[in-house]
């Protein structure tokens, strides 16, 4: 509870003095009435009916509906409902007496448990998944992004922020943008899945290539010995068009496409090689140029991490290889001999005389 005391010390002196009488609205019979329309719908629906239910909520979620605190599973970087990222929001805290505080704290934007307020099972809070589209009894505007939520998470670098600048992260902050970041700890890691706001998560099939199809997006030539491309139907159902590698599917989805973390690097790594080495062919220049060009070539589980490291280094070199060992740097720096590795149990097949980091230590090791 202390360090709910000092959020709400922190949050009366970020808002205006003015002082109000309650939050205009959000009466707890209002509050009661809307959780029964919304918030309880799938109790209403009988088991003949339960996929029609589920779109429901789904629908239900791009605007918002009210539950209470224990209907959502926690995540580190956000909550779940029924297998749905979503965003907290309208959170009335009825134990708070100052009536500015308590609307300031309705009008945020949750991705964390901040304070003591988000810790309570039984707390009703409003869930969505689309920010422009939320609302709410009592929501006299768009609910912006809590600075403290995006400061526990260290979203985009946070913490590290001159104020200005985190001004406008709070300003800007993207749900969309923070779900497909996290994407791992939202989504099972050992499927793909696809999701979008409006629709429930879909676990999709990557295949093999037919012999000689390509990629209409990077006209990587596929091997029809891995399962690196997406069906057709897959394809559609993502809103693409056209034959796509699963590489290109993340970032031609429109919603989020979640891989394998063994299948993203693994392929990630054969299309690298595979399109690096036709490129030098005809231009006298290595891969990547920018951190652009290493956010186009890696997989979307590792956009976190160049997030947090472009504004400290230059570009990496991708996929490094050493002579006689068997191991792979995903990236490297070998004026520096230093690396990054998926996990410490690469170190074993990597030369000596490198420092080799994991992934989720450099990461852990930023904040």
């Amino acid at each position: 509870m202390r360090g709910w005391s000092r959020h709400l010390e922190a949050l009366t002196r970020a808002i205006s003095p003015m002082k109000a009488e309650g939050i205009e609205g959000v009466s707890e019979s209002e509050s009661e009435g809307e959780t029964g329309a919304a918030g309880y719908v799938e109790l209403q629906v009988a088991d003949t009916e339960v996929e029609t239910a589920a779109e429901s909520i789904e629908q239900a979620l791009v605007r918002g509906m009210q539950v209470s605190l224990g209907d959502l599973e926690p995540t580190a970087n956000g909550w779940l409902y029924r297998g749905s990222p979503v965003m907290v929001f309208g959170v009335d805290v009825a134990a708070v007496a100052d009536s500015a505080v308590r609307r300031e704290f309705f009008h945020r934007v949750h991705i964390a448990t901040c304070c003591g307020a988000l810790e309570d099972p039984a707390q009703a809070v409003w869930i969505g998944t689309a920010r422009d589209q939320l609302s709410a009894p009592g929501l006299e505007q768009a609910p912006h992004a809590c600075e403290y939520c995006l400061a526990k998470v260290n979203h985009q670098g946070f913490r590290a922020l001159p104020p200005r600048e985190r001004s406008r992260a709070v300003a800007n902050f993207n749900f969309f943008w923070h779900v497909s970041q996290y994407a791992d700890e939202y989504f099972q890691p050992e499927v793909a899945t696809f999701w979008a706001p409006g629709r429930a998560p879909q676990i999709i099939e990557p295949v093999a290539a037919v012999e000689g199809q390509s990629c209409h997006y990077c006209d990587w030539q596929l091997s029809a010995e891995a399962p690196w491309i997406l069906s057709s139907d897959d394809a559609q159902a993502l809103g693409i068009e056209g034959d796509c590698c699963v590489i290109c599917a993340q970032q031609q989805a429109t919603g989020i496409f979640t891989l394998p973390e063994p299948l993203a690097l693994a392929a990630s790594d054969a299309r690298f090689h595979a399109l690096s080495e036709a490129r030098s062919e005809q231009e006298d220049a290595e891969l990547p140029e920018s951190w652009s060009d290493v956010r186009r070539w890696l997989p979307l589980s590792w956009h976190p991490l160049i997030v947090q490291l472009e504004s400290r280094l230059g570009p990496p070199q991708l996929f490094q290889r050493f002579t006689g060992y068997d191991g792979v740097a995903v990236l490297a720096w070998p004026d520096y001999r230093r690396g990054i590795i998926v996990d410490e149990s690469v170190k074993a097949s990597l030369p000596e005389g490198w420092d080799f980091w994991p992934r989720s230590q450099v990461l852990s090791s930023l904040g």
